[in-house]
């Protein structure tokens, strides 16, 4: 009776360590690692360590701290450029897309975005290729999923097909948008100016720019 209790209780439980979320542990703990660190001053021992896991158990799924590096950062990178479920608020155009703004870069100008993307940088001259291909990646992504963002705006405005939101070009528009509007906001982050006075500016600068790209775009 008692074995079949144990054995009842064993069905259905996950297992406890499933490689999937082994994996994950692993590149959760990297990041923390590669945000105290930095690429160079990182240890895989520290990074096993952190992660409860075997240096066997990391290198068995990434064959050096470049592939782990890499992995963090595309990771970080895919996850914050997911916009599909982008809701902008507001009765005009014109306020739909400030709150489009906002919310792009309330979720882009984050402490720990803005420390993966510095250490991400400081590494190009060591890993050119890598770096810009997970760059490109993720500008194509955020392109993409701002560009069906806006132009569902625009459909709700009469707009849709029209000038710079016809299908051949609303992803130029979506790319000069986040230019524009987002983009100009992080390279002021990223060159040290403090994120919590620019938060106070960003309505003011979402509002300037907003109105930028209407008076180019209408």
């Amino acid at each position: 009776m008692a074995a079949s209790k144990t054995a009842r209780g064993k069905v259905g439980r996950p297992p406890l360590e499933r490689a999937g979320e082994v994996e994950e542990r692993i590149l959760d703990a990297a990041k923390t690692v590669f945000l105290a660190h930095g690429f160079e001053g990182a240890s895989v021992d520290e990074i096993a360590q952190t992660a409860r896991a075997g240096k066997p158990t990391i290198y068995a799924r990434f064959p050096s701290k470049a592939a782990l590096f890499a992995a963090v950062i595309g990771r970080h990178a895919g996850r914050n450029t997911q916009y599909e479920n982008l809701a902008p608020q507001g009765r005009t155009f014109r306020a739909r897309l400030i709150s489009l703004g906002q919310t792009l870069i309330e979720r882009s100008c984050v402490d720990e975005t803005i420390g993966l993307m510095r250490t991400a940088i400081a590494e190009n001259p060591r890993f050119p290729e890598l770096t810009l291909e997970i760059q490109d990646s993720a500008r194509k992504r955020a392109t993409a999923n701002v560009a069906h963002a806006i132009s569902e705006l625009a459909r709700a405005e009469g707009l849709a097909g029209k000038a710079a939101f016809a299908a051949d070009r609303i992803e130029e528009t979506a790319r000069i948008f986040l230019d524009i509007v987002v983009f100009a906001m992080l390279i002021r982050i990223l060159l040290g100016e403090d994120m919590r006075t620019l938060k106070k500016e960003a309505q003011a600068h979402v509002e300037k720019r907003v109105d930028f790209f209407l008076a180019a775009t209408t």
